[in-house]
């Protein structure tokens, strides 16, 4: 939004003392994690569920990286859905099924955020990696994609990821189900980048158009 450090605090604060949100303090230097209270969910009238309680420590770098790219998609004029509100939708809901040394698994699957050029427009969606699944998970979920654009349920999704060597290993296996940046199905960026570009972002500055495009991604 372009707010000096002071004002975000200031708003953070007020929102705390109102009971519209909550906080917890994360690692020593990194500052404090704001999150909508379930008054904070019902006041602003978003159609998503509230978080049942304070974010437990192990789901903390992911919230905060949702949150980061989130804030990137939004900085450039994008519609952004966020995972709470993915709840409530089942058409992003998707089923997988890998096999691991001790057996099958099944598990339901949704995307970390969806976003498109409007709230009416085609949507894609957004997964957020900051560590490594199991190579078979892993080709379970870009299987689910790859399965998605060839139905013409979705044309590509994005991958924000943390290490650069998962990154890579996201572009290796997802040539297979027909993901990749020359066929416009597969954009994957370094959440570092997402960042320092949403960092960059200066009030007033035109958000950049064509990143994201009807048919596939830049």
């Amino acid at each position: 939004m372009g707010w000096a450090e002071s004002t975000t605090f200031s708003h953070a604060a007020r929102l705390i003392a109102a009971g519209l949100a909550g906080s917890c303090r994360l690692r020593h230097g990194d500052g404090s994690l704001i999150y909508a209270t379930r008054s904070g969910v019902e006041a602003s009238g978003a159609f998503a569920p509230a978080l049942p309680g304070e974010p437990a420590p192990t789901t903390w770098a992911h919230l905060e990286a949702s949150a980061w790219t989130a804030a990137w998609l939004t900085a450039r004029d994008r519609h952004v859905i966020g995972s709470r509100a993915l709840l409530l939708d089942d058409r992003w809901k998707g089923q997988l099924e890998w096999l691991e040394r001790d057996g099958l698994r099944r598990r339901a699957h949704r995307p970390d955020l969806v976003t498109g050029q409007r709230a009416d427009s085609r949507l894609m969606p957004v997964e957020v990696e900051l560590s490594s699944k199991s190579l078979r998970r892993l080709r379970a979920i870009l299987g689910l994609h790859g399965a998605w654009i060839a139905a013409g349920r979705t044309s590509a999704v994005i991958y924000v990821c943390g290490p650069s060597q998962l990154a890579e290993r996201v572009r290796r296996e997802g040539v297979e189900f027909g993901l990749s940046s020359e066929r416009k199905t597969l954009r994957v960026e370094l959440l570092a980048t997402v960042i320092a570009a949403t960092r960059a972002t200066r009030i007033g500055a035109e958000p950049r158009q064509g990143t994201l495009v009807a048919r596939g991604v830049a």
